[in-house]
């Protein structure tokens, strides 16, 4: 009975040496490793991938998923569909953007040169009728030179050459004449409400002489001339003028109002039709109008 209790336990002691030698766990009481825990997250132990936005620009182009950055908006006007916004100002596109103007709207700015400038060359045809009941109209021709200096002042000179024909009772006597004037003045204008309407007061000296054969109207005379005017583009294409040149002559006009219309043809260059109105002679001219 002893030998079959000895070889007993020598078989359940080298089984369990077995066994403890094969896990190393479950017999003196230590769990396998991870039991009771929960299993990590997938990625875990991985390096992240970190975006380049935001520690990159965003894209400059504006795409169908880009929009762009914001200038004048329409309060009445629907929200925009959300999207990226990039940090570029797209080409032509101002963060500063001001409502726009109707184009040809009265008082806006245009692009165009001003036809009201103090640099210019102007020659023109003036046909010239005597108030004087012996003497028939005179083709005239001249030309008048503008210079601006410091603004707002600005030098003037011109003058002027014609002939025409005396009359006589019933044309029982006819002779010619010729009729010249010389001009010389400084000036300054400003503008009034707004850019398209300017002052301009001008002075100087001006010599007329009239030269006539058997004839009593010959004359030669030099006067000091005052001339206040005001000239209004009411379009880009168009100047309006208007003045009042009074005069010390004696026996020229000595007051003699003056209108005009400029057209322009070019960016630099007019067209003008008008007359002059004196209490010695009244004109009709036109003239050709270099500016720059």
């Amino acid at each position: 009975m002893k030998r079959i209790l000895l070889c007993a336990l020598s078989i359940g002691s080298a089984f369990c040496q077995s066994a403890v030698g094969q896990t190393g766990y479950g017999v003196m009481g230590v769990p396998p490793p991870g039991y009771g825990t929960p299993p990590p997250p997938p990625g875990y132990g991985t390096t992240p991938s970190v975006p380049a936005y935001p520690n990159a620009l965003p894209p400059s182009s504006v795409s169908s998923n880009v929009t762009a950055p914001p200038g004048y908006v329409d309060p009445y006007a629907s929200a925009p569909q959300p999207g990226q916004v990039s940090s570029y100002a797209p080409q032509g596109v101002s963060s500063y953007s001001a409502a726009p103007t109707a184009s040809g709207a009265y008082g806006a700015k245009s692009t165009a040169p001003n036809m009201v400038n103090f640099n210019n060359l102007e020659a023109y045809y003036r046909y010239m009728a005597p108030n004087h009941g012996g003497l028939n109209g005179a083709n005239t021709i001249g030309a008048t030179l503008t210079v601006a200096l410091f603004n707002p002042l600005y030098l003037k000179f011109g003058a002027s050459w014609g002939s025409g024909d005396g009359g006589g009772v019933s044309g029982a006597t006819r002779a010619n004449y010729d009729f010249a004037t010389i001009q010389a003045g400084a000036g300054f204008h400003t503008s009034l409400i707004n850019d398209r309407l300017t002052f301009v007061a001008e002075a100087g000296l001006i010599y007329a002489s009239l030269k006539a054969q058997n004839s009593s109207v010959s004359f030669s005379d030099g006067s000091i001339y005052v001339r206040p005017a005001l000239r209004f583009t009411p379009l880009d294409w168009l100047e309006l003028q208007a003045g009042v040149t009074v005069t010390s002559a004696d026996r020229y006009d000595s007051k003699i109002l003056d209108v005009t219309a400029y057209f322009r043809l070019l960016p630099m260059f007019d067209i003008g039709v008008g007359g002059d109105f004196g209490d010695t002679t009244r004109a009709f001219r036109t003239s050709l109008r270099l500016r720059w």
